[in-house]
């Protein structure tokens, strides 16, 4: 009975909390101009210590204390030299991705 009891406290602790993560990473981004565009700030970098107009992006830290190891989900300011850089467009195919597509129309699998 008792882990019963414990298990519905932590369910809605870990709800409540979840909740609470989505509010905050919605408060974060209010300062955005149009949707979809971020407004830079002049401010220094986290990476490279410049200041210079910065976006806020996520980044994932993790630390070790005392045999414990924490993770955190951060929004730091990036340059744009410093910031992650985007992924290819997902319709460009290479030449290999070509010539494989084409292997398999020959042999009736497309």
């Amino acid at each position: 009975m008792a882990d019963d009891e414990n298990h519905a406290r932590f369910l809605r602790k870990n709800q409540s909390l979840a909740k609470a993560y989505d509010i905050q990473k919605k408060d974060k981004f209010k300062d955005k101009v149009v949707k979809g565009e971020i407004k830079p700030e002049t401010v220094a970098c986290y990476r490279c210590k410049k200041i210079r107009p910065c976006l806020k992006f996520s980044i994932m830290e993790t630390g070790r204390a005392e045999g414990a190891v924490s993770v955190s989900n951060e929004y730091v300011p990036l340059c744009e030299e410093c910031a992650p850089k985007k992924k290819k467009d997902v319709n460009e195919l290479n030449p290999k991705q070509i010539n494989s597509l084409l292997r398999g129309a020959k042999k009736g699998r497309i």
